[in-house]
């Protein structure tokens, strides 16, 4: 019990009386707040400032570095480089994507605006993500619902740019490879095949 008072009491956030027993006295929460407040910004800075390095290193190393595939972690990370590829799609996007429902509004968005770019795109969602799948069929995309909720959520952007995500994990691959994109993309054309003679 008294580790983590001491603790707090090295930080300032609670003051001490008497030896013994001592007596822990919390301090102002305005006080704690401001200083983890400093803390966060000082932190937050920090990584900003590292981060921005390695974007300026991955830069320059250009596009012929070997470091062409990524693994994104979460949800956000997920949606975060969805939205980059779908912002750098040139020709087709294609999605078989059983998070779809958890799409972030950027992500949506994105896609909204490829469609107006004369993009081609065609994605298959869950029966949870049918309002997000008629906004974008009312936007010019093909969709398609299937209520298999145990594949692996994937996109294919110019039949190169791969993001799969297997199953339900947390951890989301990205790489460039067309002779992967290719296997994808006949997976898709089939499953959307089988889906529409069965709605048939």
């Amino acid at each position: 019990m008294y580790q983590p008072l001491n603790s707090l009491h090295e930080q300032g956030y609670v003051k001490v009386r008497g030896e013994n027993p001592k007596r822990y006295v919390a301090q102002n929460p305005r006080h704690v707040i401001e200083k983890e407040r400093e803390r966060f910004e000082a932190e937050s800075d920090e990584i900003l400032e590292s981060l921005e390095e390695a974007w300026e290193v991955q830069i320059e190393r250009g596009p012929d570095a070997d470091d062409s595939a990524w693994v994104l972690s979460g949800q956000d990370g997920m949606n975060t480089e969805l939205r980059n590829l779908i912002e750098d799609a040139e020709d087709s996007i294609i999605g078989f994507d059983t998070r779809l429902a958890w799409a972030t509004r950027d992500v949506i968005e994105a896609i909204e605006e490829a469609l107006e770019n004369d993009i081609d795109v065609n994605i298959i969602g869950t029966p949870h993500s049918s309002d997000t799948l008629d906004r974008l069929e009312e936007s010019g995309a093909t969709t398609n619902i299937d209520d298999n909720h145990n594949r692996s959520s994937y996109y294919v952007v110019d039949e190169k740019r791969v993001l799969l995500n297997i199953g339900t994990q947390d951890a989301t691959l990205s790489f460039e490879d067309s002779d992967v994109a290719r296997i994808m993309v006949d997976d898709f054309q089939t499953y959307a095949h089988e889906e529409v003679e069965a709605q048939t």
